[in-house]
């Protein structure tokens, strides 16, 4: 048996796995036994103090008043056999009202009573009856309004507690036991598993050998007789055998390296000459790359390569100086973070730009965002590639600001060819409609005249008068005429001044007093393109209120009304009809003329006796400089 032992790894192996398994268990065991003896222990406690605390609960006013109906009641529903003893006890230690009748009219004595007398507090006691049974005692104090009057004292049996206990205990025994057996059982599968694969290990050894030349003999693995009988010990005794059998073989592998080495020499010569290749072709291709990186570092567009989620991967100077941004800043970000899409007049977002949607193989132009917050156009060209499997994009970008600010330089190139076209066919006009027929009408005049001083010399002052009338009014429609053609361009020049100055009163210029209201902060809104239009439109009105409406007086108000902007010119003249006077009017066609100019709506309202109202409403200042159109009369 001692032999055994000594020479039997897995007897000692068995054996020292049962006895951990076993001390394991055992301690486990103990702990659980602990754990549910205190746990029993506290549910009883628990449960008996919620009857004692139940009895506290009600008062002992309760109590003692109802002696009968509680005596009663412990006899009839507590019939809980764990709670041997129940008892109502007064301040004289008289027990008044029992579980067990005749304990009614006992006088308590003992040390654990007179000690919870004393503290006037609850008081948990472990004792024992003369059986040797455990006992837990339980005395709950009972108050009347703050005063201690009577007590509750309960005896609560452990016996079946240590029963099950004790059944728990034999049953984790039996588990224990059990759990050995199977241990036991599947350690010595185990150790019978290992033992069959240690003995395929043996004989695997044994037929591994493989002969090193045609002399040589394969690689032999004898075990001696005396060798032991141990799965595990004949193991180190075939690795003894083994490692002296490859020391042989190690031998006659160094003479084989020998030859080996001088194949090697030679295929490492081989190798030289391909590297050498490798090197003059890599060097090749980095002459090349430079090119390249030389060629893409100096583009003056911008270049950026992004993977198929669009997100940056490589980018050259330029790209770096379009965006503001370091090269290590552009790098990991998404190029939609850069460059946005070109917004559409009738579709411009309200807060910021929409984002831009990008696909291979593709020219459009986007809006590119710079560090500091500005932004820049640009024309887009997006390629695809495939490298390694895998998509890629290279984006040029180029900025397109001084093309675009040259396109604009010759679009407002044109439309001021275009204005000055309508100026010069307003100028015509104005000196063929107005002036030349005034003028017109005072030669006629004075041809007149000069044939009444010859046939009827009386009426010829006359005649003289209204020609000089006439005079009069063409010198005042010239100086109107000049004054249009004069730009203003003078910051002290104000609408209100030019409107004051318009209506102001002459010789020449009979005008009827006018009462003039301009809201300063709508003025301040008009360009001066818009302010020159409605200086004339003014003068166009006052000067038709002047020479027909024979008004005594009138008013102009200027200011915003609903977001846009109104001037109201009013009289208390004749008035007219506006159906007779039709639109070949050069009063209303000058009128009109510099309406559509504003972009505005015309309306007029006249009535014979009534006096006259001409209204010109201009949209939103801004909304006007960028639409287009023809002007509304009604």
């Amino acid at each position: 048996m001692r032999y055994a032992w000594t020479h039997n790894y897995g007897l000692r192996l068995g054996v020292s796995l049962s006895l951990i398994l076993f001390l394991v268990m055992g301690a486990g065991t103990g702990v659980l036994i602990a754990q549910q003896n205190q746990a029993l222990r506290q549910a009883a406690e628990e449960r008996a103090r919620a009857v004692a605390r139940t009895f506290a609960a009600v008062g002992s006013a309760a109590v003692l008043d109802n002696l009968y109906r509680l005596q009663e009641s412990l006899q009839l529903y507590v019939q809980d056999d764990s709670l041997l003893e129940i008892d109502i006890v007064d301040n004289d230690s008289l027990v008044v009202a029992a579980k067990q009748p005749g304990r009614i009219g006992t006088v308590l004595d003992d040390p654990g009573w007179l000690k919870a007398r004393k503290s006037k507090r609850e008081v948990v006691l472990e004792s024992s009856l003369d059986k040797g049974q455990p006992t837990l005692v339980i005395i709950e104090p009972l108050f009347d309004r703050d005063e201690l009057t009577a007590w509750v004292r309960m005896v609560v049996s452990l016996s079946q507690i240590e029963r099950e206990r004790d059944q728990t205990l034999w049953r984790l025994l039996a588990v224990t036991v059990a759990i050995m057996l199977v241990g036991l059982y599947a350690i010595r599968r185990v150790l019978w598993r290992t033992s069959a694969l240690l003995q395929g290990v043996v004989a695997t050894l044994q037929s591994a050998s493989v002969p090193l030349g045609p002399e040589e003999p394969p690689l032999a693995l004898p075990l001696s007789q005396s060798a032991p009988r141990g799965d595990f010990e004949r193991l180190l005794a075939v690795a003894n055998d083994t490692a002296s059998a490859l020391s042989a073989q190690t031998r006659s592998l160094q003479d084989l390296a020998q030859s080996l080495e001088a194949k090697v020499i030679d295929r490492t010569h081989d190798l030289e000459e391909a590297r050498a290749q490798a090197v003059r072709s890599l060097e090749e291709l980095r002459e090349q790359e430079t090119r390249l990186r030389s060629l893409v570092d100096n583009a003056a567009d911008g270049i950026l390569v992004t993977d198929a989620q669009w997100t940056i991967e490589s980018v050259n100077p330029a790209a770096c100086s379009l965006f503001g941004h370091s090269v290590g800043q552009l790098i990991g970000r998404e190029i939609q973070n850069l460059l946005f899409q070109t917004p559409r007049d009738s579709d411009r977002p309200k807060n910021g730009h929409e984002p831009l949607h990008l696909m291979g193989g593709a020219r459009e132009e986007a809006i590119g965002r710079h560090l500091n917050g500005t932004s820049f156009p640009a024309e887009l060209s997006v390629s695809s590639m495939n490298i390694g499997g895998a998509s890629h994009y290279t984006i040029i970008v180029r900025d397109v600001t001084e093309r675009r600010h040259m396109e604009e330089m010759k679009e407002r190139s044109a439309q001021r060819l275009h204005q000055l076209g309508e100026e010069r066919a307003q100028l015509y006009y104005d000196l063929h409609a107005s002036l030349l027929q005034s003028l017109s009408a005072v030669s006629m005049g004075l041809e007149t005249s000069k044939l009444l001083l010859i046939q009827a010399p009386d009426r010829a002052p006359k005649q003289l008068d209204q020609a000089l009338s006439h005079l009069h009014r063409v010198i005042q429609e010239t100086r109107d005429f000049i004054s249009r053609l004069e730009p203003r361009t003078a910051s002290h020049d104000s609408l209100l001044q030019s409107l004051q100055l318009l209506v102001q009163r002459h010789d020449s210029w009979p005008c009827p007093p006018f009462l003039i209201d301009v809201d300063p902060v709508a003025a301040g809104q008009l360009s001066v393109e818009q302010e020159i239009h409605l200086l004339a439109f003014a003068r166009e009105a006052v000067s038709n209120v002047v020479h027909h409406a024979q008004a005594t007086s009138g008013t102009i108000r200027f200011g915003l009304w609903e977001g846009a902007a109104r001037l109201e010119i009013q009289d208390d003249g004749i008035g007219f009809k506006p159906v007779e006077i039709g639109n070949n009017s050069p009063g209303l066609m000058n009128i009109t003329t510099h309406v559509k100019k504003l972009q505005g709506r015309l309306t007029i309202e006249s009535a014979p006796g009534e006096g006259t109202t001409i209204l010109v409403t201009i949209p939103q200042l801004q909304e006007a400089q960028l639409m287009g159109g023809t002007s509304q009369i009604s």
